[in-house]
């Protein structure tokens, strides 16, 4: 197996414990945000909003919709992650925002690795409380907040599925790739 830069990025990502008291630099955070903005989307309707909350008080009230989340308390930098629903639907009738939307925000983790800086995911939140926080429309869906900065703390790499146990080639089950 080829290792790439990007493979030992997402092989040594290791989850944030908590977030230095460091202000992001802009350019950094620019490249992050750009690199969003670049992400694969069906039918490249690129259908995510992203709100960029870097006041203390607005990320505070952020936590306390998000259970008090340490992270969303701690991190200089929370970019709320929204979806235009009425973008792109699929011939199946499924819409396509949350995968595209877990394009962007996996892009954006990507790419902040690879400049030094460290992120966590959170879905757990009260969606009217983000609402009100930031001003997101009623019929825009909140999908994730990515908090992003330095780090205070690593956990451990956690330990990863056998290659078995995730990737079937052909067949669901089919654990044993054949010559081509």
């Amino acid at each position: 197996m080829r290792l790439t830069r990007l493979l030992h990025l997402a092989r040594n990502r290791r989850p944030v414990r908590r977030f230095r008291d460091r202000l992001v630099e802009p350019d950094m955070l620019e490249a992050v945000l750009e690199a969003a903005r670049y992400a694969a989307s069906a039918h490249e309707g690129q259908p995510w909003r992203f709100v960029v909350v870097q006041e203390g008080l607005t990320r505070h009230t952020l936590a306390a919709a998000a259970f008090n989340h340490p992270h969303v308390k701690t991190a200089p930098v929370v970019i709320v992650c929204c979806a235009r629903i009425h973008s792109h639907v699929s011939g199946t009738g499924r819409p396509s925002f949350a995968g595209d939307l877990a394009a962007a925000a996996q892009t954006m983790v990507l790419t902040a690795a690879d400049l030094g800086l460290h992120s966590s995911w959170i879905y757990g939140f009260r969606e009217s409380g983000v609402r009100s926080a930031i001003g997101v429309p009623g019929h825009v869906p909140v999908v994730a907040l990515l908090c992003l900065g330095y780090h205070d703390g690593l956990s451990d790499l956690p330990e990863r599925r056998a290659r078995e146990e995730v990737i079937g080639w052909d067949r669901w089950g089919a654990n044993v790739k054949t010559a081509q």
